[in-house]
């Protein structure tokens, strides 16, 4: 969580102090990223958008060889043995955010918009396209696929409430409920659609209670609350596994920044409101939960800040000097890196000197 908000601090100032074009924030999200995303294994597969840095990081990285002094290996887990080290890939999705030539799109753009397969990894992470209710079709789509495969596999999918408004919300719950597919749809409820407020979104009490219209379970929960994310997740992911179908996990957020970084629509939030949502953080929330457990102390939380902070800090500065793509090259490729994008150009050239 900590790693989280160290990036999204120092991609905050950089899009104020106008170094990068815009940036997305997913503060006050991390409970609910980090918490749901934690519930999955290594054959489970993740739908992103926009504010999901933290289920990113959840699903990429081995935290424990990543800041080796925080952790020991008793620390690691089973998933954690087939990732590749942490750094490398951090430093990528850092490039991929620069628009740099390392990045995962080779540097075409500087945003989420790609996609992460590495079943030998464990990392199964299907990017966002910015009609961004067309994702929870995607999302259903994997998990039909997990079911023709014959898996256990489950599928993750997040998307905003201003989202569901759109009719392929229904059309995929719909398609989840009849086929009792193993996807979980949670839903970051910050409870405004860029400036549209809930009252003028739907009429429902809850998002959540759309559930039972398409035969699927329905919760939800305190998304600043970690452990009530945590536990809501494993009960849906336990429902998943076992056949019993899908789930729309709605998570309650405070709206901590606007739609994105100098936009004008954090300025149409009332202050009061404005000032009830910080006051929400879930960081700080989750700290004192463990301090009163006695598993932290205000030394130990200061280090877990320090060291997350020195790692993005070092992360940013190695993608600010990557090299920029190479805008001369006659091939690029654009939805298939590495050898298959050979292949298809070989292809491709055999047909057009036919």
């Amino acid at each position: 969580m900590r790693l989280s908000r160290a990036w999204d601090n120092r991609f905050e100032a950089m899009a104020r102090a106008g170094r990068i074009g815009r940036w997305y924030s997913a503060v006050g999200n991390e409970a609910t990223t980090i918490g749901t995303t934690l519930c999955l294994d290594a054959g489970d597969a993740i739908s992103t958008v926009h504010r999901d840095l933290g289920a990113v990081l959840t699903q990429y990285l081995d935290v424990n060889r990543l800041a080796p002094s925080l952790f020991g290996e008793g620390d690691r887990t089973a998933w954690d043995a087939i990732r590749p080290d942490a750094q490398p890939l951090l430093d990528r999705l850092a490039c991929q955010v620069f628009g740099r030539r390392d990045g995962f799109t080779v540097g075409h753009d500087r945003s989420f918009h790609y996609g992460l397969v590495k079943p030998e990894w464990g990392i199964r992470h299907v990017g966002m396209i910015s009609h961004l209710g067309s994702m929870i079709p995607v999302a259903a789509g994997l998990a039909l696929a997990a079911v023709q495969d014959g898996t256990k596999a489950v599928v993750l999918g997040f998307i905003g409430e201003g989202a569901t408004s759109q009719g392929d919300f229904h059309e995929a719950l719909n398609l989840v409920g009849v086929m009792k597919l193993p996807m979980v749809l949670v839903v970051e409820n910050n409870q405004y659609a860029f400036s549209t407020p809930l009252d003028e979104q739907y009429a429902c009490a809850k998002l959540s209670d759309k559930a039972p219209g398409y035969g699927i379970a329905g919760e939800t929960v305190d998304g600043t609350d970690f452990e009530a994310v945590w536990s809501a997740m494993s009960r849906a992911v336990a429902r998943a596994r076992s056949g019993q179908g899908g789930t729309l996990l709605e998570c309650m957020l405070p709206r901590m920044r606007g739609h994105a970084e100098g936009d004008g629509s954090y300025d149409l939030i009332p202050q009061a409101e404005r000032e009830r949502f910080l006051a929400m953080d879930p960081l700080p929330r989750f700290e004192q939960r463990l301090a009163a457990l006695g598993l932290t102390d205000d030394a130990r939380t200061a280090e877990v800040t320090r060291v997350a902070t020195e790692i993005i800090e070092s992360t940013v500065e190695r993608a600010i000097a990557a090299p920029e793509p190479d805008a001369s090259e006659a091939w690029r490729s654009v939805f298939a890196p590495g050898e298959i994008a050979d292949a298809f150009a070989r292809q491709q050239s055999e047909v057009n000197h036919g």
